[in-house]
């Protein structure tokens, strides 16, 4: 008795039906894998480092800094800039612990000097109910906090209603007008880290009110997607028509 071979290959088609099948896939899977990985290729052809415009005043400010050179306005710009970099949710420990230490700097040389020591309490009295309470709501933390955005937030010329206010509140630790020489050299590497974006025409144009990479990625290709699914359907229907390949169904 002769047997039937009912074991099917991908990658060695016995029959015209299989044949085509297995090119339709392997044609739509490369169009897929141009749309995804030809876009990101793409994206690293185009982009350019863009520095944030709170580098670039920074920048300005640190050069006179470390010359001697500063004025008031240069330490509240980069005080202000770097405030901002401690807000960035992928920063590691020690070098948010490094902005730490660079804003207290900055502040310290623009906050009047006989009311800084009254400041370096407030802190590190902020610091110790920092460690002591089980929620952020509460009141004596709260409290502790409010004050000091009350005094610190003007001196370097930040809105108190605004978020630039609660970083510097919860970044300000330790004393104020002490700076480590390894901290001020690494602090201009970590605000170039940071504040710099890799950027190009996809990723500057709006598209429907999105970014344009952003639309591509989350939306059209998730509709691509479809289609070719809808596509592979309707391509195999055509070629069951052709070859005159029936499919059998059982009735109960």
């Amino acid at each position: 008795m002769q047997e039937e071979e009912y074991r099917i290959s991908l990658f060695k088609p016995t029959t015209q039906q299989a044949l085509k099948n297995r090119n339709l896939i392997i044609q739509l899977f490369t169009v897929w894998a141009i749309a995804i990985f030809g876009f990101q290729i793409l994206l690293k052809i185009l982009e350019k480092p863009v520095p944030e415009d709170a580098l670039i005043a920074f920048s300005a400010a640190w050069e006179k800094v470390k010359s001697g050179n500063a004025d008031a306005a240069d330490y509240v710009s980069a005080g202000q800039s770097m405030v901002q970099a401690m807000g960035k949710s992928t920063i590691k420990a020690h070098e948010y612990s490094a902005l730490q230490d660079g804003v207290g700097w900055m502040l310290a040389n623009v906050y009047p000097a006989d009311e800084l020591d009254d400041l370096q309490k407030d802190v590190h009295r902020l610091s110790a109910l920092r460690e002591q309470i089980t929620s952020l709501r509460d009141e004596d933390y709260l409290e502790a906090k409010e004050l000091i955005i009350s005094k610190a937030a003007p001196a370097l010329d930040i809105d108190q209603g605004t978020l630039l206010a609660q970083l510097l509140a919860i970044g300000l630790d330790g004393e104020l007008m002490q700076i480590s020489d390894e901290n001020k050299s690494r602090i201009p590497d970590i605000m170039g880290l940071y504040m710099t974006h890799n950027r190009s025409v996809l990723t500057d144009t709006i598209f429907l009110g999105f970014p344009f990479h952003y639309f591509y990625t989350s939306v059209f290709l998730l509709l691509f997607f479809i289609g070719l699914c809808w596509f592979y359907c309707y391509k195999t229907d055509k070629l069951h028509a052709r070859l005159n390949f029936l499919e059998l169904e059982k009735i109960d």
